[in-house]
């Protein structure tokens, strides 16, 4: 493969790219992060067994279990935006060497810090769902972790959600580039997140986007 040749495949993958962050493509999204959750712990899976609710929330079911996804991104930072201006780097670069640029790299930051970047959506749905009449008790939440200024130190702890337990969630995991891990899960929630509870599990390889 040639430089004409890689440069295209760039391209064509950043074509797809946004084609997977638009509007017209969300629940394919919110299915796949569940997906990567489902792949670290371990559970069979096929495309036909996920399918959209009636009414949101929850984004996407499976088996018994009501995922609401959501994503936490660096602060400012829009995927779509992100991705637009790459793919119009990518056409207009004639060879590899345009396309190299020197990244800061990410921060480390403990899983107390990571957690804690939950809270302002957490927050924000707790309060617009009670005032909809909808049941938290019913939801399983993911946290989807896309950060390019900060990574998480895998040697650190995660303390325990005390402020998400009293919302009320039946759940909540939370999946990275690298890992995942559930968070919290009551009695009631689906035995595969119970079963896993407290777990932070490693991917072979990181997916971010």
């Amino acid at each position: 493969m040639d430089d004409s040749d890689y440069l295209r495949l760039l391209t064509h993958q950043a074509e797809q790219a946004n084609a997977f962050l638009s509007n017209a493509k969300k629940w394919e999204r919110e299915r796949w992060v569940c997906q990567r959750l489902l792949q670290a712990l371990n559970v069979a899976q096929r495309n036909e067994d996920f399918s959209p609710s009636g009414q949101e929330p929850p984004d996407v079911l499976f088996r018994d279990a009501n995922f609401e996804v959501f994503f936490v991104l660096d602060e400012g930072r829009r995927l779509n935006d992100e991705w637009r201006a790459e793919l119009e780097r990518r056409r207009s670069a004639f060879s590899l060497s345009q396309l190299v640029r020197r990244e800061a790299r990410p921060k480390r930051i403990p899983a107390s810090e990571l957690q804690a970047r939950l809270a302002p959506t957490l927050r924000k749905k707790a309060h617009n769902y009670r005032e909809r009449g909808i049941d938290l008790g019913e939801l399983d939440l993911i946290a989807f972790v896309s950060l390019k200024r900060a990574a998480l130190d895998c040697n650190s702890h995660f303390p325990p959600p005390t402020e998400y337990l009293r919302q009320g969630w039946r759940s909540l995991s939370l999946v990275g580039p690298r890992f995942a891990r559930v968070l919290l899960a009551h009695p009631d929630a689906p035995d595969f997140l119970r079963q896993n509870l407290g777990r932070s599990l490693l991917f072979d390889i990181g997916i971010s986007l």
